[in-house]
């Protein structure tokens, strides 16, 4: 015998010659639309549904808001179809200034694409080799004002035809510590006749960070380039003698004079100079805009042009330049602008 209906809690589907069939509210309904002759017919296939535990998690919810290696954990996934193209986009709901994030784009037929994020523009020829997917680290300026940056994603398809998808990150204001130094006076008030070479430093590096090979070489998370800790932040307010400077654009870890660096990833040696400030510098293009450089360096292992595998020794860690000590200062750059690599790189063994 059917078991009873529950009283008050009915629903009705009108089926064709206007059959009437009547439905428990604890089934799972699939409704499928079609169109024949004109009209709509709609088609239900039940079956009873499980009793909901109010306590259990939302785990569409939290499969969006799983943590990923490396920059922006706080993610956000959607896949969806607009118009006739369906489509995956993981981006993170909102980023700090001075930090970057992954994006990860995936669609059948899609075969480039074009990113802008608020006029800082990549193209990626092809999907990764590792994962099918289109990937791309993006950079949000620190200290940029921004409350919000806009995202345009151009997908150009296989056979022809391009299609723009628009998204909005929010911006989150971090607070950087402050640190006093003290260097030699020179670090400070420069000499006259070292700003010539202190504006060719500054030119050199500039073209280094900014080209970019369109191969991607980097995998999330990167390498450690030394086993020590971390010494100073990125973003940290410099007062040098007393005399307040431009934040610290990198991340500096302890190392023994002389200890080897390794590269965080594979990529060309696009720089190998020494600079007044950072001393015995080396750049490494990563493609697809990421590039590292190792400053402060006591010599070097490589020449520009090398190409170098993840972990190779670039160099070795010493106090040339700008310094209180020995130690390897890492910048980071993704699309030109530095960035925050800590959060891109594996997690400190102990």
């Amino acid at each position: 015998m059917p078991a009873p209906d529950t009283p008050g809690k009915t629903m009705m589907i009108s089926g064709k010659n206007s059959v009437m069939r009547r439905f428990p509210l604890p089934i799972l309904l699939c409704l499928l639309l079609s169109v024949a002759d004109g009209s709509v017919t709609l088609r239900a296939a039940a079956r009873a549904a499980p009793p909901v535990d109010p306590a259990a998690p939302d785990v569409a919810a939290a499969a969006a808001e799983r943590p990923a290696s490396g920059a922006a954990k706080a993610r956000t996934g959607v896949r969806r179809q607009e118009g006739r193209r369906p489509f995956t986009l993981d981006i993170p709901k909102s980023v700090g200034d001075g930090e970057a994030f992954a994006l990860r784009f995936g669609a059948e037929g899609a075969q480039a694409l074009d990113l802008d994020l608020d006029g800082k523009k990549l193209h990626i020829g092809a999907p990764s080799p590792a994962s099918g997917f289109f990937e791309a680290l993006l950079p949000v300026p620190l200290d940029t004002g921004k409350k919000r940056l806009r995202l345009a994603l151009t997908i150009q398809w296989k056979g022809g035809g391009k299609e723009v998808l628009t998204r909005i990150v929010a911006v989150k204001k971090r607070d950087y510590p402050v640190q006093k130094l003290t260097v030699d006076s020179k670090f400070v008030s420069p000499p006259p006749e070292a700003a010539e070479k202190i504006r060719r430093d500054r030119a050199e590096m500039r073209a280094a960070v900014t080209s970019t090979s369109p191969v991607q070489y980097w995998r999330l998370p990167l390498a450690r380039p030394v086993p020590g800790e971390v010494t100073s932040l990125y973003g940290s307010r410099r007062v040098f003698n007393g005399v307040p400077k431009n934040p610290h654009k990198g991340v500096d870890f302890d190392a023994a004079a002389g200890e080897p660096v390794a590269a965080v990833e594979a990529g060309e040696v696009v720089l190998v100079s020494e600079h007044y400030y950072g001393g015995n510098t080396v750049v490494v293009d990563h493609g697809l805009g990421v590039a590292s450089a190792y400053l402060h360096l006591s010599g070097f292992n490589v020449r520009k042009g090398h190409r170098i595998a993840r972990g190779d020794i670039i160099g070795f860690a010493g106090d040339t330049g700008r310094v209180t000590g020995p130690h390897l200062h890492l910048s980071f750059y993704v699309l030109g602008e530095s960035v925050n690599a800590e959060p891109c790189l594996e997690a400190e063994r102990r």
